[in-house]
């Protein structure tokens, strides 16, 4: 007879969508603010157009993932629907 496991409480897969999606929007956002402070700290090292540059690239990076991550949280919706 095999052993009965007893599942403790299982997270949903939009629980676990949504907490990858704000780690990892959150490292985006450690990134920006590294290299935003490393640019002020060095003003003599960093080209005249810097600041604008960090910040067009790294928004549009982490506004891209969050349209990956909205169309993630909706197929795991989709799937805990369907379990």
């Amino acid at each position: 007879m095999a052993p009965h496991f007893e599942r403790g409480a299982v997270m949903s897969k939009k629980t676990r969508a949504l907490l990858a999606i704000v780690l990892v929007e959150l490292l985006l956002a450690g990134i920006w603010f590294y290299l935003a402070s490393l640019g002020a700290a060095h003003p003599e090292r960093v080209a005249p157009g810097f600041h604008r540059t960090v910040g067009s690239t790294m928004g549009a990076a982490m506004g891209g993932f969050l349209g990956l991550g909205l169309i993630l949280y909706l197929m795991a919706a989709k799937r805990d629907r369907e379990s």
